[in-house]
């Protein structure tokens, strides 16, 4: 594992009554993803219900009490991550990335266990963090599993779909979708199929038809004019196959929706009656009050919303991360649901819909805005030196007992952190962005606002490298990522890093990286 694989940050001292570890396993079985609590000297303590039904455990006694990660040979040796769980256990908050599930080791360990053939090739990150003691020990180390990586080709796959989600409007042409990804059409196909569970063009069908299914609530188009609007013809195919797939035609679907709106109007008033008053008496359940405690126990960002929207909770670890002093300039004054720089520029409505209708949503690698933070709230602290951050944010709900929503609860995990100077920490960011590129320094020197004799001085003055070494080593992680892909051969691997493969490409990597790529690839499939 290189820098580039792991994140780090130190924290600050955070206090965990030793009397609240019910209360602190009761809100971590809240979480949607795998969990897992040790203790200082490495002993599992919990793990909630979603780590065992990921990794097809039947029973939490195979592991609690059982299992200690400090000793155990295969994940300190074989895995090589010795020293970074001693950083852990000391304190540092360590972000893991692309970790290969171990699923023959954990077959072996527990036997009664169902695994399946698509485990062997599952990839996460991982998130490790501290809880503190009064006395400034540590309490426990909390550990968060998210599978987003099954096979690196699904990076491939999702630039596909990102395309697709861009270019609804035009004419389907896998064509053009395949050369943006760097494929072959054909190959591209095989592996939508494999990750999405469809073809292109089937995943082009559906938004095309979620996007007139909006357009016909509007009832000052006609039907004909819906489906203009969406880049289609009404007397085309796209009404066939609109009726196949939700049963019905657009013109039922237009006296479907008018019938429920006006059933729900009754309901809603009567929610929206309750959720003032709710609001208005400042009712918090015991539950609640344990999420908010524990939730600023937790040195990485959290936030809680209302289910209007409004935010109610920001921990600590907010502030900081967003070099923002006071939690009153946030709280009682920001709403995400009417958010115009959330919801279209960042173009994250749909995501934000899906949320608060009470879906868990992964929303990977943002960057969060500071500069628009700190003109909004005209105050930075200097204190910190956090200029740029991408993260991930973890989005789920909290139900009440009257089995509505509660609370929406935000997690940002750090995806990539930027600290120092301004200018050095955005030339890496557009490199980190523009990798796929040839390396331009005009180009950089531009976006950076210095000329390009500056910027170079100054970027190994900070950085004790050159900029385009530092790029070199950006193309050499991502080519090191595609060669786990089994499906690419050596050579497609280095084309969808946008590399020409050849015998001084073969070259260049043994340089960086101490051997040749198909002894990389022989290793890292072992």
């Amino acid at each position: 594992m290189n820098e580039n694989e792991l994140c780090s940050q130190k924290s600050d001292s955070f206090n965990m009554p030793a009397a609240k570890w019910d209360c602190l396993f009761s809100v971590l079985e809240l979480f949607p993803i795998p969990l897992e609590v040790f203790s200082p000297d490495g002993l599992s303590m919990f793990v909630n219900k979603e780590f065992l039904n990921f990794f097809r455990i039947s029973d939490a006694e195979q592991i609690v009490g059982k299992f200690n990660i400090l000793n155990d040979t295969y994940i300190n040796r074989k895995l090589e991550l010795s020293d970074y769980l001693q950083r852990v256990f000391s304190g540092e908050i360590l972000y893991f990335y692309d970790l290969r599930v171990p699923s023959e080791e954990m077959d072996r360990r527990y036997k009664g266990r169902k695994s399946s053939l698509s485990e062997n090739d599952m990839y996460q990150d991982i998130t490790c963090f501290p809880l503190w003691n009064e006395d400034k020990s540590i309490s426990c180390i909390v550990a968060l599993f998210m599978t987003k990586h099954v096979y690196q080709s699904r990076l491939d796959v999702m630039k596909a779909k990102e395309y697709i989600d861009e270019h609804w409007h035009d004419d389907f042409d896998s064509d053009n979708i395949a050369s943006e990804v760097g494929l072959s059409s054909d190959h591209l196909i095989r592996l939508f199929r494999k990750f999405i569970g469809m073809t292109p063009y089937s995943y082009y069908q559906e938004i095309k038809i979620e996007k007139i299914k909006e357009a016909l609530q509007n009832k000052t188009l006609s039907i004909r004019e819906a489906f203009t609007s969406c880049g289609t013809d009404y007397s085309g195919n796209f009404a066939e196959i609109f009726k196949r797939r939700l049963g019905m035609t657009p013109t039922q679907y237009r006296k479907n929706l008018a019938d429920v709106s006006e059933q729900n109007s009754k309901y809603n008033t009567e929610f929206h009656k309750q959720a003032l008053y709710s609001d208005r008496q400042g009712l918090i359940s015991e539950s609640n009050n344990r999420l908010f405690q524990i939730a600023e126990l937790f040195p990485i960002p959290i936030q809680i919303f209302k289910r209007n929207g409004d935010i109610v909770f920001i921990n600590e670890s907010v502030l900081k991360a967003w070099n923002v002093l006071d939690s009153s300039l946030i709280l009682g004054k920001y709403n995400l649901i009417k958010d115009s720089l959330v919801n279209e520029q960042f173009g994250l409505s749909e995501h934000i819909r899906r949320i608060f209708r009470g879906e868990i949503v992964l929303i990977q690698d943002i960057r969060i805005p500071l500069e628009k933070f700190w003109e909004w709230y005209n105050i930075r602290s200097t204190a910190y030196d956090t200029e740029i951050i991408y993260t991930d944010i973890l989005n789920f709900p909290v139900w009440g007992e009257d089995k509505r929503i509660a609370y929406i609860v935000s997690i940002f995990l750090t995806s990539r952190l930027y600290q120092g100077r301004t200018d050095i920490t955005k030339a890496k960011e557009y490199l980190e962005n523009h990798w796929r590129e040839e390396f331009d320094t005009a180009n950089l020197a531009q976006a950076v606002c210095l000329s390009p004799s500056q910027l170079a001085r100054l970027f190994k003055k900070h950085t004790g490298t050159t900029l385009y070494n530092y790029y070199q080593d950006i193309k050499i992680n991502r080519l090191k990522e595609a060669l786990r892909d089994k499906n690419l051969s050596i050579a497609e691997a280095f084309i969808s890093c946008g590399f020409t493969y050849s015998s001084n490409c073969a070259r260049f990597f043994k340089e960086k990286v101490g051997m040749t790529p198909s002894q990389y690839r022989k290793i890292i499939g072992k």
